[in-house]
């Protein structure tokens, strides 16, 4: 028996992955939107950043049920039952954040931290639909179409949070608490961030 992947096989597996990313954001963001409100900062743009984001993760999360929706047409377009596939990047990020968590206890590096967060998981998004809509518009008969149509406003809004959040990373209340932690040098951005990577 032949164990060669058809690109409709191809196409199903990630539609799988896009299914358990959805479904375990549902969850996952509820629980990044009460770990960004947790912090006792008091600077008007700290309390600016952190409720921006928290802002974003709301909206964000609110929008999974539809995308969970929109998944499942697609399901329908190939004639496929939805199921899931484990994303391991996603699980991995997941874990990262609840180690951060438990071992972190400085407010001010809270929201650099899940803004980078943040952005990480609207780059796993962005690139398993890429990936999912790129396979689909190579198939060779409606069922492409379909699936791309049902997936496009997904990834619209995913590539919308994005821009977002990279807008505030790049804002003055991020300036702010990178400032913070370096009150007598000259804020040096790039070392900042590449300081926070280090210690994640």
């Amino acid at each position: 028996m032949s164990t060669t992947q058809t690109p409709r096989d191809a196409l199903t597996a990630e539609l799988e992955r896009l299914y358990y990313v959805e479904r375990k954001l549902r969850d996952e963001l509820e629980t990044l939107s009460s770990d960004v409100a947790i912090d006792t900062l008091d600077d008007l743009r700290e309390l600016e950043c952190r409720e921006q984001l928290q802002y974003a993760v709301d909206r964000h999360r609110e929008q999974t049920d539809r995308h969970v929706e929109r998944i499942e047409r697609a399901f329908d377009a190939l004639g496929e039952e939805p199921d899931t596939r484990r994303v391991p990047e996603l699980d991995g990020l997941i874990a990262d954040k609840e180690k951060f968590n438990n071992v972190v206890l400085n407010d001010g590096l809270r929201p650099l931290f899940y803004i980078e967060t943040v952005l990480k998981l609207e780059a796993i998004e962005c690139t398993a639909y890429e990936r999912t809509m790129g396979i689909a518009g190579a198939l060779e008969d409606d069922a492409g179409d379909a699936v791309v149509d049902a997936l496009e406003k997904n990834y619209d809004d995913e590539c919308d949070l994005r821009s977002e959040i990279d807008s505030l990373a790049d804002g003055e209340a991020v300036e702010t608490l990178l400032a913070a932690g370096s009150a007598t040098e000259p804020v040096d951005r790039d070392r900042d961030r590449a300081s926070l990577d280090r210690s994640l």
